[in-house]
């Protein structure tokens, strides 16, 4: 009796996980190795200064070069052609100590001709005019329980000068669909920005639109609804106050619970960026410390200064930069988490046979499989099932129709079942199986 290749597909799923995975990985050893050769720079020899401005630009030109290569930058410049000065590609690799691990973002600000900006003479930043761009982006991070998620989001934004005020404040509306590619939650998320002279402002509401799905084992988890005001108020030219207050979903109950940041931000150099902060608010995190490289993408580098702590904003007011921006703080989806009910499927577990085959009235091994150590003692209910093909195995005739129970420990990522065969004397030719895993009672 043959196992088929039902399971031919999580098995897949399950490698790509596990690929991409270890291409992160070594993604990041390898960007971290290219960067290696700047610490240098950054951190000063023996009786040296720190050239913070040697080393950063050093940093943006290794890892933009093992980001970009000619394919982005020719990108860059076919989408300038075919859409203006105003595309661009916007990327940020962003790592934290306290948890996160490294996170990566990009966006494509593609801007749609007929809603251009029209600079001053004196100022080709100056902005007297509107913006309106379509936006497609991707987020890549590590959630808390070790699983890599690719966030993705399009939509659309469009921005005007406030010609009345003094700096020509930009005011905006932005529009965007997201969806997890690994989970498949999506949301809506409708907001409106600003940004002048004394910094940017943002309301966005997240709306999700997709129900309970598999997450990690023995758990189920949906995108989370909620509003959110965040405000930036720029206290130089490189130093920044941040702050931002939400409500949130908490269950599936309609429970909300009320959370909040407090941040300082400090972008010494155009490439570079720190930020540190605190939760606020019963169901906010913990602290949180970020270090952010800004790298361009495509075209020719910039000339760059270490500015420090930069200098009083005493004068000045929107500029290009703000038009055209990507809409920012849509990057990760917000999920909530509930224990799965009984016989609930499972996400990010495997199943294969031991063995290619088994003689009727033997034994079949099956191993059960997650896609990272349990955090938790994890119970899953294994049974065989009829497979594909022209023969498959009959329950009651050719094997025992009853699941089995397997138990994972917390930090083990595999488990085993045996099941018995029916001895079938009438069997003519092979006959196929399959297994199935839900979450146990």
């Amino acid at each position: 009796m043959k196992n088929t290749h039902s399971l031919a597909l999580a098995a897949v799923l399950a490698s790509a996980v596990s690929a991409s995975t270890a291409g992160a990985e070594t993604f990041a050893r390898w960007a971290f190795d290219r960067m290696g050769a700047c610490m240098g720079a950054l951190s000063g020899g023996e009786g040296d200064a720190a050239d913070w401005d040697g080393g950063a630009r050093c940093v943006g030109d290794r890892l933009g070069g093992l980001l970009v290569d000619e394919a982005a930058r020719s990108l860059t410049e076919q989408g300038r052609a075919a859409f203006g000065e105003h595309f661009s590609l916007a990327h940020r690799m962003s790592w934290s100590p306290l948890g996160q691990g490294l996170a990566g973002e990009l966006d494509a600000v593609v801007p749609l001709g007929f809603a251009a900006a029209r600079p001053g003479a004196d100022d080709a930043d100056r902005l007297h005019g509107s913006a309106f761009f379509l936006q497609q982006g991707v987020t890549r991070w590590t959630d808390a329980h070790g699983f890599r998620r690719n966030d993705m989001r399009f939509g659309t934004a469009w921005r005007f000068a406030l010609p009345r005020f003094a700096g020509a404040d930009v005011l905006g509306a932005t529009a965007l669909v997201q969806e997890s590619v690994e989970r498949g939650h999506q949301r809506v998320v409708l907001g409106t920005d600003y940004a002048g002279r004394w910094g940017h402002a943002s309301l966005q509401h997240y709306l999700p639109t997709t129900r309970w799905r598999p997450g990690r084992p023995g758990h189920q988890e949906r995108a989370a609804g909620g509003t959110e005001l965040g405000l930036r108020f720029d206290l130089t030219t490189t130093l920044s106050l941040d702050a931002a207050m939400g409500r949130w979903e908490r269950d599936d109950a309609g429970r909300t619970t009320l959370d909040g940041r407090l941040g300082l931000g400090w972008w010494p150099h155009p490439y570079l960026r720190f930020d540190a902060g605190t939760g606020l608010g019963p169901g906010a995190e913990g602290g949180a410390f970020r270090l952010s490289l800004n790298v361009p993408l495509g075209g020719p580098r910039q000339r760059t200064r270490w500015e420090g702590l930069g200098a009083l904003r005493l004068a000045g007011g929107a500029t290009a930069v703000d038009l055209w921006r990507p809409v920012e703080n849509v990057g990760r989806i917000r999920t909530i988490e509930r224990v799965a009910p009984p016989g609930s499927a499972t996400d990010g577990v495997t199943v294969r046979f031991l063995r290619p085959s088994a003689p009727t009235g033997g034994t079949a091994e099956v191993e059960v499989v997650l896609s990272a150590p349990a955090a938790e003692t994890v119970r899953l209910t294994v049974r065989l099932a009829p497979g594909g093909g022209d023969s498959p195995a009959v329950a009651g005739v050719d094997y025992v129709d009853e699941p089995a129970l397997v138990t994972i420990p917390a930090g083990a990522t595999t488990g085993r079942a045996t099941f018995r065969l029916l001895a079938n004397p009438a069997l003519a030719a092979d006959r196929t199986l399959t297994v199935t895993v839900a979450r146990a009672a």
